[in-house]
């Protein structure tokens, strides 16, 4: 049976969506209302208001400065036996192997390990799966080829929670392990030595570090063993790229890593191999949490999302070979751009398949590569906001993939109530890695959507705008400039401070190359990239910040968005 819808006049077949209706549907989802809040006021020092309506806990000046001793004074179960146990391997000048995980997180653990245990005297190697052949943590046949190379002690990083058949193999070969990981562990452990602060009774108060920071504590504590703790410290770099490439909250032990690790990166950017990359990549300016995130990290996944192994990638960290370093660097700038296309024309396979009913999105096609299926995932999400898993069909016959969440739906625990239908899984509450058998995958997909319904049908959809302060035109100074500049980094889990001005006057309005707006009130310059703005009385909401050119420094706000003067705009409650 069809029918003929009357918006468009296209034949539908009984019990179908016409498209018509479908793409009303996904625009009314991307098109939320939205609701302003502002912060409560508790006091007129900036940022000691900010801090204190973000409830971060600690005092400002923990908070604003590096205290490596608060890194060291955090322990995890099993900690110091894992490093007495590696002191001793390298004392013993055993053959330690690195297991990485191919993403930037495993990537920059493993070149931090392999760099250290180096520079530390030891002997060390290292191993990462291919994605496609092997896939995600420690396997059988990893373990037999670092078992090839007689390798005495394998530490784990960024996976091995899972890793159970992996972890036996070691051991039938007389080779011990280390776990050292940071994912949700499911029921079944490995036998082996665990760090992981998710882990039952883990005293670590920081459980959101990244798997390239559980590492780096340990291999700390291994170099005070030493007296060579600074080893450690110039890997900093590398594990705050990795802790921002994986999206690890910026508070606590991540917020220090990270501020330590930019601070090599702008003075005198790390590595020979990372050097090179910001030079050919044209990153002429102070590297920040967004160039870590959103332009290094990319073009060091590509390769494993194509290829399968990151081996240039992992090569660039570790390695001084100019000549070597050139190429690798071409190679995988080429493989990054083939990844952009890739994503872009697959986004529009996977928002075909949305059916903007459902609470949750389950996409798989064979035409998604699974390498990529994760940042479509992410994009989807961001889109829809609606938590998104999306698989794309292997070489052997089943689909794997990945899903990204809101902090309304934990993945990991969804996944667990359907474990006994997957091959594989893991991850955490907003991000994951699964494997489905073909016979399987509509009832995975049907038990996954009702859950989505359940948890996220009740939930309010609204888009909740926080804004952080109210300015006035005389607060737009180096006073408050500087105080921001004081509270970075910025990025997951401490965003950058919103603003509000209240009451503009917007007139004299500039275009600038055809779609920016810039106007100047009482000697403010308002800047409104990609938007063109209307003459009118509004409050804008967005932040000031610092404008140097030719020598000339003047203070600016960038215009996120105008509301109207009405709009409702209530205080948050904490």
């Amino acid at each position: 049976m069809s029918y003929i819808c009357d918006r468009c006049g296209e034949m539908i077949k009984d019990n179908e969506l016409c498209t018509c209706l479908i793409s009303e549907k996904k625009e009314a989802l991307k098109k939320r209302n939205k609701k302003y809040y502002l912060r409560k006021k508790y006091t007129d020092n900036l940022t000691e208001n900010i801090l204190k309506s973000r409830e971060i806990k600690e005092e400002i000046n923990e908070f604003l400065n590096i205290d490596f001793n608060k890194i060291s004074e955090d322990k995890y179960l099993n900690q110091e036996i894992a490093a007495d146990m590696i002191y001793n391997k390298i004392k013993e000048n055993k053959l330690i192997g690195i297991y990485g995980d191919y993403d930037a997180d495993g990537i920059t653990g493993t070149a931090v390990g392999y760099n250290i245990i180096k520079a530390l005297g030891g002997r060390v190697t290292y191993y990462i799966n291919d994605r496609f052949k092997e896939g995600f943590g420690i396997c059988v046949s990893g373990v037999e080829k670092l078992a090839a190379e007689k390798t005495d002690l394998i530490i784990t990083v960024d996976n091995g929670i899972s890793g159970v058949e992996g972890v036996k193999k070691a051991k039938e070969l007389g080779i011990e392990v280390i776990i050292t990981d940071h994912h949700e562990p499911n029921e079944e452990l490995p036998d082996a030595l665990i760090i992981d602060p998710k882990q039952k009774n883990c005293p670590s108060k920081n459980k959101e570090i990244t798997g390239v920071g559980v590492l780096f504590k340990i291999l700390l504590e291994v170099c005070k063993k030493f007296n060579k703790e600074v080893i450690a410290k110039k890997e900093m770099d590398l594990v705050a790229l990795g802790t921002v490439a994986d999206m690890g909250p910026l508070t606590g032990e991540n917020r220090t890593i990270v501020k330590a690790g930019l601070m090599i990166w702008n003075l005198d950017k790390g590595k020979s191999g990372i050097k090179r990359l910001i030079e050919k990549i044209g990153i002429n300016k102070e590297i920040s949490t967004y160039e870590l995130g959103y332009v290094i990290a990319p073009i060091l996944n590509a390769e494993s999302r194509l290829m399968g192994r990151p081996e240039k990638s992992i090569r660039l960290l570790t390695n001084n070979n100019t000549d070597l370093i050139d190429k690798d660097i071409d190679y995988l700038i080429e493989i990054n751009d083939k990844r952009k296309s890739m994503v872009e024309e697959q986004i529009g396979i996977g928002d075909q398949l949305i059916d903007p009913d459902k609470y949750l999105f389950f996409i798989y096609d064979q035409r998604i590569t699974e390498g990529i299926a994760g940042l479509i995932a992410s994009r989807l999400m961001e889109t829809y906001r609606r938590p998104t898993i999306v698989l794309g069909k292997t070489r052997e016959g089943f689909y794997k993939g990945s899903g990204r969440s809101t902090a309304k739906f934990n993945l990991k625990k969804a996944l667990d109530k359907n474990s006994k239908l997957l091959l594989n899984y893991g991850g955490h509450n907003l991000a994951c890695g699964l494997s489905v058998n073909e016979d399987n995958i509509s009832l995975v997909k049907s038990f996954l959507e009702t859950e989505g319904k359940m948890l996220l049908e009740k939930e309010n959809n609204d888009e909740k705008i926080i804004i952080d302060w109210q300015l006035r035109t005389e607060d737009i100074n180096k006073k408050t400039v500087d105080e921001l500049c004081s509270l970075e980094p910025f990025g997951i889990g401490f965003n950058k401070p919103v603003f509000i001005v209240k009451n503009i006057d917007i007139k004299n309005i500039s275009v600038l190359k055809e779609i920016h707006s810039k106007f100047n009130y009482h000697g403010v310059d308002f800047i409104a990239f990609n938007q063109l703005l209307q003459r009118g009385r509004y409050h804008v909401i967005g932040f000031p910040q610092i404008n140097k050119y030719n020598g000339r420094e003047n203070y600016q706000f960038i215009i996120r968005e105008v509301i109207a003067e009405d709009t409702e705009i209530c205080e948050l409650e904490t």
